[in-house]
């Protein structure tokens, strides 16, 4: 594994820590809401983070693994899957020295039926780019409702 990929993938898991502590300073309640101008509540968006790591392992890398049941609605079951689907990820891009992030992926669009192929690595890049995107709807929503207290999110 090169110091790049090294890198990408502490990238990623910098960025999931920042996502789980964000969680865990949010009262239980608040996981209904939704934000002026968002149509999912904070909970779907937490579990959207989660679930998306699931979609692209399952439909894309083809890891063997399928995405597990989910209550956006419950802080625990939220992060359960936040953390399993990081030692999913980072397990599957760690083996082998980290063979797999050279590999090449492909699926098949739904919405087009057209194919794509990504390389691994891309696929951990996205997918942190994906978590910091809706991080940022989460925090935006928080501000909007008066919490400051967010954790900082270093790069």
């Amino acid at each position: 594994m090169t110091d790049g990929d090294r890198e990408i993938l502490e990238h990623f898991q910098r960025t999931r820590e920042r996502t789980i502590e964000l969680l865990g300073r949010i009262p239980d309640d608040w996981l209904g809401r939704t934000s002026d101008g968002e149509e999912h509540s904070l909970g779907w968006l937490f579990g959207h983070i989660a679930h998306g790591v699931d979609h692209w392992m399952e439909h894309c890398m083809r890891d063997g693994g399928s995405r597990p049941e989910l209550n956006d609605q419950n802080k625990a079951s939220l992060l359960q899957s936040l953390k399993a689907s990081r030692v999913r990820l980072v397990s599957f891009f760690t083996v082998e020295s980290g063979q797999a992030l050279a590999e090449t992926y492909t699926r098949i669009r739904k919405d087009s039926d057209l194919k794509e192929s990504f390389e691994g690595r891309n696929r951990v890049l996205y997918l942190a780019q994906h978590e910091a995107h809706h991080r940022a709807k989460i925090v935006l929503a928080l501000r909007q409702w008066g919490i400051t207290d967010i954790p900082f999110m270093p790069y």
